[in-house]
């Protein structure tokens, strides 16, 4: 495991994800939004001890899993006792949700059925900003947003278990859950009996603010006059939608949108993005993401691709089919491959990426999950000509120069940009996988039920 002596590697190199672990760790640590960069950073080194609980320094993953699930069996995907593809038989639920709506039904049902007293999870605050609150009924799950892109900071969630009593459930993304995880386990051991389940994201990165500001400018909204955003709604890949303090509202989709193709693609990430190897999520419980499947291109809602890590995960996901709240089917660990792809789930670029970063001396997380090995790397040139694209990207991103970008994607970038629709129509569409007999597609009948 990497040792260091305080965050000021992170600092440099702009690492920080903004879990909070630090602050807790450490009271002399303030995390605030960098005006630069546009995410939230440390504003000081701090301490070992702030270092010690950082995912951007250091994540003992088999630590954790063991700590977390102990006695079982972890593989490429972390422990999996079961994987299912599930969709809330309600459909304004899942509509709203766009993924299938699972994590709200989950929500509600523990509430509802008292087998936890609260839920730990985002809530809107006002503008871009959202922070953690407690819900206690299940009749406030559902004024909860959905997922949320762009880089928080995450130390209320941190204080919130710390200070409210009671059986709770914790929804987090896989870097939140490294932090929280880590600075329980050194500096606050009492706190676990207190987290009866985590509901984790299958994540699509964390984006800077600078992504927000690129998309004002081409919708034409002032980023200072937003009141509320969302990014999911109204079908599977669903739109971005910003309402303005003056009530006017700014649409963009997801899909098809060029400006939000340019806004939202991977040089905006938060740096640390780059060599996460744990979009699975392996610390969480239970597992909720899109599916991303040619099975599933058929959905006007939404369908979820669930993980199931405990015996109680399992327990809350079926009594949910047995309410008639879900429906779910059971599938394998390849659906999980190829709903997230290689390249992400194995961590084909992400590995390779950070083995570059070390060779040229800057300051890359030590991370080794369980599925270290189980991909092929990408080639050398692939991550240095990534690596000169982004530190161009980002000084473009901090000189503002937002429409500069967009006619670079139209321009030097339209290949690549043309090339991922048509991987996308091969593989979900035509199903090139399936005819060359590299998998085996789930039925159509199987998803009776399902909408």
């Amino acid at each position: 495991m990497n040792v260091s002596s305080d965050l000021s590697g992170v600092i440099s190199s702009g690492m920080c994800i903004g879990c909070g672990a630090c602050e807790m760790a450490d009271s002399s640590v303030k995390v605030s939004l960098s005006p630069n960069r546009l995410i939230y950073e440390p504003e000081s080194a701090g301490s070992a001890a702030a270092a010690s609980v950082c995912p951007a320094v250091s994540v003992d993953y088999e630590g954790l899993q063991n700590y977390l699930f102990p006695g079982a069996e972890i593989g490429p995907f972390g422990v999996v006792r079961s994987v299912h593809l599930s969709q809330s038989t309600n459909n304004g639920r899942n509509m709203k949700a766009s993924s299938g709506g699972l994590i709200k039904e989950l929500l509600r049902h523990l509430l509802s059925s008292n087998q936890i007293d609260g839920v730990i999870a985002l809530d809107h605050v006002d503008g871009i900003e959202f922070a953690a609150r407690l819900v206690s009924s299940a009749d406030d799950v559902d004024t909860l947003p959905g997922s949320i892109y762009h880089n928080l900071k995450q130390t209320p969630a941190l204080e919130l278990l710390r200070d409210t009593p009671g059986r709770l459930a914790v929804v987090a993304i896989p870097c939140q859950l490294e932090g929280l995880y880590a600075w329980v386990k050194q500096m606050a051991p009492e706190l676990r009996e207190k987290i009866t389940i985590t509901i984790g994201l299958l994540c699509g990165w964390q984006y800077s603010h600078h992504s927000i500001n690129a998309m004002g400018e081409y919708l034409g909204y002032n980023p200072e006059d937003i009141a509320d955003i969302s990014y999911r709604g109204g079908g599977p890949v669903g739109k971005l939608t910003v309402t303005t303090r003056d009530e006017k509202v700014f649409t963009a989709s997801r899909r098809v949108d060029f400006g939000y193709q340019v806004a939202f693609d991977r040089h905006f990430n938060t740096s640390r993005c780059h060599v996460c190897i744990n979009h699975s999520n392996f610390l969480a419980d239970l597992v909720v993401g899109d599916a991303w499947l040619p099975s599933t291109v058929f959905t006007k809602t939404g369908i979820s691709l669930v993980v199931c890590r405990t015996e109680f995960a399992e327990a809350a996901l079926q009594s949910l089919v047995d309410s008639g709240n879900c429906v779910s089917i059971q599938v394998g660990e390849d659906e999980i491959r190829e709903s997230q792809t290689e390249r992400v789930v194995f961590g084909e670029f992400a590995y390779a990426y950070a083995a570059f970063l070390r060779e040229i001396g800057l300051h890359t997380p030590e991370l080794h999950g369980p599925n270290e090995g189980f991909g092929t790397l990408k080639p050398r040139r692939q991550v240095t000509k990534f690596h000169r694209e982004l530190v161009r990207k980002q000084a473009l991103m901090a000189a503002r120069r937002y429409k500069y970008m967009k006619v670079r994607k139209a321009t030097l970038e339209l290949r690549g940009y043309i090339m991922r629709y048509v991987r996308w129509f091969m593989v979900r569409i035509l199903r090139v996988k399936s005819l060359s007999g590299q998998r085996k597609e789930i039925s159509r009948d199987r998803f009776s039920g399902f909408s």
